[in-house]
């Protein structure tokens, strides 16, 4: 548990290091993981795999309503190293991966298909210019 949590805070929240960021900094440096400056679906659905399973605590294949509190936190976090528009713009990236906008089944909980499928919607919101890839361009830098 103990690693999981080193782990989310690893991949979810605001430190030091992105205080001094745009969200868009701070989200390609998390979810563009071949580093090209560019965030693709693929990379979407790899690292949200892996966010999945830090947050899935008791390996059951769901991130239930309790397990969603601690996500829920480290999304915040994020969002509140950010004030003004950059709060407003890295709360909709938050709020792509929460509870409502995951359970598409809605009982109140998320498989691992239903958190991957919706990096196709997340990335369909967040790639505003539609050229196939999320880039700084995307975040109006």
């Amino acid at each position: 548990m103990i690693l999981r949590v080193t782990t989310a805070a690893l991949l979810l929240s605001a430190t030091a290091l992105f205080a001094q960021t745009t969200p868009g900094d701070q989200f390609l440096a998390n979810w563009d993981l071949n580093g090209n400056g560019t965030a693709t679906v693929e990379e979407l659905r790899e690292m949200r795999s892996s966010v999945f399973v830090t947050f899935d605590a008791n390996d059951d294949g769901f991130i239930d309503a309790t397990e969603y509190v601690m996500f829920d936190e480290a999304r915040q976090n994020d969002v509140d190293a950010y004030q003004g528009p950059e709060r407003a713009q890295m709360q909709k990236v938050a709020d792509a991966m929460g509870l409502a906008a995951s359970d598409q089944d809605s009982d109140g909980r998320v498989s691992e298909a239903e958190f991957l499928s919706g990096a196709d919607r997340w990335f369909a919101k967040l790639d505003k210019n539609g050229h196939g890839g999320i880039t700084m361009a995307d975040f109006g830098k």
